[in-house]
């Protein structure tokens, strides 16, 4: 490509995947290139992305000589002067079982030829948003995109309560579409929020401590925002491909007592236990260096059993 040509990125829906879109748009601007963004994602998180040209589809139509996606959109091709644009996922290099972070940069750098990379997003905490705010709140993502990766709600009410017997603050955080369905939770005593836009989202989250939810797009956020961040996945392979691998992070996974992966996704919410997960969150406040309060042995012991369900970080 040539550099000054027109360029634009289109991002997905799914925030995961438009997180780890914009490592090839950091890339891109890395490289001398000047791409324009497209999505909600980046709409919405413009503040958070200096020096990146984001803009509404609507007001492009036709404008660019290149646009990429990861994969086909709805509204890329309106984009292009030609009406082709160029899917990362038609490459080799974007299958396989590496993580998706990787297999981003090796199109960056084989497909693209672009010789100065990095798997950040460049993504950057904004002035007035101050890290790690408050010092015991551990947010809870309990919900996502896809009902069978969400583990149960009753085992997340236990957490919890598990942490708040820890002296640390859970802090519930659902989309505003799904209050609804945890007002009981909220008058039960349950700190429950539901913020109106991702920028708020990224807010909260980074004034946190930590972050635990399960395989959705805000643990790829908080992990962008270098919150330390437990991810709770059904099976190993899913965890190698899309843990959150930009900050400190572990993932959890139930117990290996099925033999195949249909059966794991079947039965790893029975299986993946709340002391599981405690202990899991144990080792993750070990690891990184911010635990609040020494670990009792019980604790430990709990932790030292989670340790061969935790990979390592991307």
């Amino acid at each position: 490509m040539d550099t000054s040509n027109a360029v634009a990125v289109a991002l997905p829906p799914p925030i995961g995947d438009s997180l780890i879109g914009l490592v090839l748009v950091n890339n891109l601007i890395r490289n001398g290139y000047r791409p324009v963004v497209f999505g909600w994602v980046a709409e919405q998180l413009a503040d958070w992305l200096p020096g990146v040209d984001v803009r509404e589809a609507g007001a492009c139509r036709g404008a660019f000589d290149t646009v990429i996606e990861l994969w086909k959109t709805d509204y890329a091709a309106a984009l292009s002067r030609s009406g082709q644009t160029l899917r990362l996922n038609e490459f080799p290099e974007y299958s396989g079982s590496k993580h998706m972070v990787e297999r981003i940069l090796n199109i960056a750098t084989n497909v693209l030829h672009l010789r100065d990379v990095t798997p950040s997003n460049g993504l950057v905490v904004p002035a007035g948003v101050m890290r790690g705010r408050f010092g015991n709140r551990v947010v809870i993502h309990p919900t996502g995109s896809h009902p069978e990766k969400m583990w149960d709600r009753d085992k997340f009410l236990a957490l919890s309560r598990a942490l708040s017997r820890r002296q640390l603050v859970p802090s519930f955080l659902v989309s505003p579409a799904e209050m609804s369905g945890w007002d009981d939770v909220a008058r039960a005593g349950h700190e429950v929020n539901a913020l109106p836009r991702l920028g708020d989202v990224a807010t909260w989250i980074a004034e946190s401590r930590w972050f635990i939810g399960n395989d959705s797009g805000l643990g790829h956020l908080a992990s962008s925002l270098g919150v330390p961040t437990l991810t709770l996945f059904m099976r190993r392979g899913l965890a190698r491909s899309w843990r959150p691998g930009w900050g400190p992070g572990a993932v959890v996974l139930p117990p290996a007592l099925v033999p195949s992966a249909a059966l794991r996704e079947r039965f790893w919410k029975r299986l993946l236990s709340v002391r599981r997960v405690m202990a899991a969150f144990n080792a993750l406040q070990g690891a990184s260096g911010r635990e609040t309060q020494p670990v009792r042995p019980a604790a430990r012991r709990e932790r030292d059993a989670a340790q061969a369900t935790v990979l390592p970080d991307a």
